[in-house]
């Protein structure tokens, strides 16, 4: 269950065997935040210092809307977990361990959080089915792309962009004093570098080597929608989330391209690219935070209920208000809301926990969607991964109730989500952290790319209209890739 944690035996000797791969800490190590100054009179933009360190292993760019980019490159571990197996890597070698998603997170808090303290983190996701770890659900579908369950990579430095500025955000702890000073000329010589780069120009035409696919096809899924339907109506689920994947053959040399073109195509808050080593990757243009949690207070930002944008100003502004209006929506919107305040009373003080705002419009250039706004104040006992175990995964793709919504997700779907529909972000080693949930989401594998578009099923859901919802969501995917396809 999601309330069962590691034993402190266990943990202790896991975080053991992580402290191996890693140089003893410095004792009395410490954070720094600073300022840096490239030259000239206009900073690079994060494009630009994205191209400078995209080439270097374990590459990530995340971003928190206009004015918040993290970008990191070379990162001290990597900790990937697949079928409760962990493989953890670093400077002193590597380790194997037997060990889930959540048990590997408490394991390396144990193991380093003091040493790395707030400016350490831990980049990456936590694919969907973790779920399986901390609830009772059935046997995931098959899985062809073969991604880690978890990937997370730790990183003591990072580039902060807050949208006129660039910050070094650092700890010394497992660095000499010469290797921290050098690590600041470093990265302002890459700034400079950065300043002075001419922009790429993006690759014309199709990026797509083959034809796209949808699994399930829209008769199937159609058919997934009608008996959800009948599920609800017979008092099993109120709401359920259901995906379908569209793939295509991608050669490695377009990912990076196709990321670029899905940034332009629909801007994201909560964007994020992963460079995950052996020509994968992950591409997110999610519009939707899951967890934010700053000095223990934590906000969830679930969305439901979608329009497509309008041909005109007019039509645009109907289709909106076509959408604040529509009890259907405002309805699915107000269950998974009851999902996510129940998942934060587990962790959070009684009575902190509130919805402040309900129903928002938010537009994005493909879609309009409506938001709320939930917040709570943690418990002091409880930490990051306590928050992650009673949370996950997000009640906007997965449904209410939301261990039966995840059943009928698992026998619906005909391949298992991994990153998508998952979280994507950061977790710092001082308990903060900013995760998106891994809506609008591709996941690249060498030779092709993968992306999942879902949509929440209700009691008058109709099969043709969620269908037509899904192709709106995968709009911008569609788009990037350069294809006249509208599946």
């Amino acid at each position: 269950m999601w309330s069962d944690r590691l034993p402190e035996a266990r943990r202790r000797k896991l975080a053991e065997r992580l402290r191996t791969v890693l140089p003893a800490p410095r004792a009395n190590s410490r954070g720094a935040r600073t300022p840096l100054r490239p030259g000239g009179r206009t900073p690079p933009q994060p494009a630009a210092l994205a191209e400078e360190l995209r080439g270097r292993p374990g590459f990530a760019w995340l971003d928190a809307g206009p004015g918040g980019h993290r970008l990191y490159a070379e990162p001290l571990a990597t900790l990937t977990v697949r079928g409760g197996k962990a493989l953890v890597t670093g400077p002193h070698g590597s380790v194997r361990l037997s060990a889930g998603g959540f048990d590997l997170l408490e394991a390396a808090f144990a193991a380093w959080a003091e040493a790395g303290g707030p400016t350490a983190s831990l980049v990456g996701y936590l694919g969907y089915e973790l779920a399986g770890e901390i609830e009772a659900l059935p046997p995931p579908p098959p899985d062809d792309l073969g991604l880690p369950d978890l990937h997370l990579a730790l990183y003591d430095s990072a580039f902060r962009w807050d949208g006129g500025a660039w910050t070094l955000e650092t700890t010394d702890a497992w660095r000499s004093e010469v290797e921290s000073a050098a690590r600041v000329i470093e990265a302002e010589r890459l700034l400079a570098s950065a300043r002075r780069r001419k922009a790429p120009d993006p690759p014309a035409g199709s990026l797509a080597s083959g034809p796209i696919l949808s699994l399930p096809a829209r008769a199937g899924f159609e058919a997934a929608v009608e008996r959800a339907v009948a599920r609800i109506g017979t008092g099993e689920i109120f709401q359920v989330n259901l995906c379908r994947r569209l793939e295509t053959a991608l050669p490695a040399e377009r990912v990076w391209p196709l990321y670029h073109r899905l940034r332009a195509a629909s801007p994201a808050e909560q964007g994020a690219f992963l460079d995950l080593g052996k020509g994968r990757a992950l591409l997110s243009i999610s519009p939707e935070l899951f967890l934010t949690s700053r000095e223990n207070e934590v906000e969830t930002r679930p969305i439901k209920g979608t329009r497509a944008r309008g041909a005109n100003p007019r039509d645009d502004r109907a289709l909106a208000r076509e959408l604040l209006e529509s009890e259907k929506d405002r309805a699915e919107l107000t269950m998974i809301v009851d999902v996510a305040r129940s998942d934060l009373g587990r962790v959070c003080e009684t009575g902190s926990v509130e919805v402040v705002r309900h129903g928002e419009l938010v537009t994005l250039p493909t879609m309009h969607h409506t938001v709320s706004t939930v917040r709570g104040r943690l418990r002091p006992e409880a930490g990051p991964v306590d928050l992650l175990r009673a949370t996950f995964p997000a009640a906007s793709i997965s449904g209410a109730p939301k261990i039966q919504a995840m059943k009928v997700i698992v026998a619906e779907e005909e391949r298992r989500r991994g990153p998508a529909m998952g979280a994507v972000g950061w977790i710092s080693l001082g308990g903060d952290l900013e995760l998106s949930v891994a809506i609008r989401t591709a996941a690249a594998v060498p030779g092709r790319v993968a992306y999942h578009a879902g949509c929440g099923i209700v009691a008058d859901s109709d099969p043709e209209m969620e269908y037509a919802e899904s192709a709106t969501k995968a709009r911008a995917f569609l788009a990037a890739l350069g294809t006249v396809e509208t599946l």
